[in-house]
């Protein structure tokens, strides 16, 4: 444990001296300032849509540190070498992985949650209204989102052979598993079986994003967040992320650095 604990303390403050939290200033200062911005152009509550779209920013913001800091480790550790240090200590490989999830999950989540509160604080001091609670449950839910994208993201940095190829696996993963939805009402359809198939690959291989989105009824009066939907998120969360570590630990075990 306390292997794993030097591991991703290491990788945490390799990802602050890389200005990963340069990047996170600069998408709160864009970010929120547009988010205003179009509050103020929008009908409608102002207020409510400026939460909206700070959710959306807290989002985006941790996307680019988690798809920006695996295009820079990659460079440092698989390019310059820098893992022979890691593994030529008393760290398994396993160990290795699993304290690069932790360093960039601790560094993502400073992200989502600086901008949150940046977010919170601005309605309270603007307009002096309530928060709904559900903003609190959908950044949680979007910070067990990062866990499975971080957990994907670095099982891929074993897999690839080129920054490149991180960079290019992570984003479509991102993107075809915010259409699962669309995804399964494709399945539903009279299809040929070869794009039946491949569909039915995306969609039982890549990640449900969609579970993970409350933004959408935020303030719906109707919507209740019960103990049974905590536990399928939650569930879904933690087996999804084992499924996808074992395979990043069996490649990153069976690949040879030269």
């Amino acid at each position: 444990m306390r292997r794993i604990f030097v591991v991703s303390l290491f990788t945490f403050r390799e990802l602050i001296r890389s200005k990963m939290l340069f990047v996170w200033l600069v998408s709160v200062i864009v970010l929120c300032g547009l988010a205003f911005l179009l509050s103020l152009l929008s009908y409608g509550d102002i207020l409510n849509i400026f939460m909206d779209l700070g959710l959306v920013g807290m989002e985006v913001s941790g996307l680019m540190v988690l798809i920006l800091s695996l295009a820079v480790t990659y460079n440092t550790e698989m390019d310059q070498k820098a893992i022979f240090l890691h593994l030529s200590k008393p760290v398994t490989r396993g160990e290795y992985l699993l304290g690069r999830i932790i360093g960039f999950f601790l560094i993502i989540s400073l992200v989502v949650l600086g901008m949150g509160g940046v977010v919170v604080g601005l309605v309270i001091l603007a307009g002096g209204g309530v928060v709904p609670i559900l903003f609190y449950d959908c950044v949680i839910f979007l910070l067990l989102e990062m866990l499975v994208l971080t957990v994907l993201g670095l099982t891929y940095q074993m897999i690839a052979t080129s920054m490149v190829g991180v960079v290019l696996y992570s984003f479509f993963t991102i993107f075809l598993g915010h259409c699962i939805g669309e995804i399964q009402w494709l399945l539903g359809k009279q299809l040929e079986p070869l794009v039946r198939y491949a569909l039915q690959v995306v969609y039982y291989g890549l990640p449900n994003l969609g579970i993970f989105n409350l933004r959408d009824r935020i303030y719906d009066p109707t919507m209740v967040l019960g103990s049974s939907q905590w536990h399928e998120v939650l569930l879904y969360t933690f087996a999804y992320s084992f499924m996808v570590f074992l395979i990043g630990w069996v490649n990153l075990e069976k690949r040879e650095f030269k």
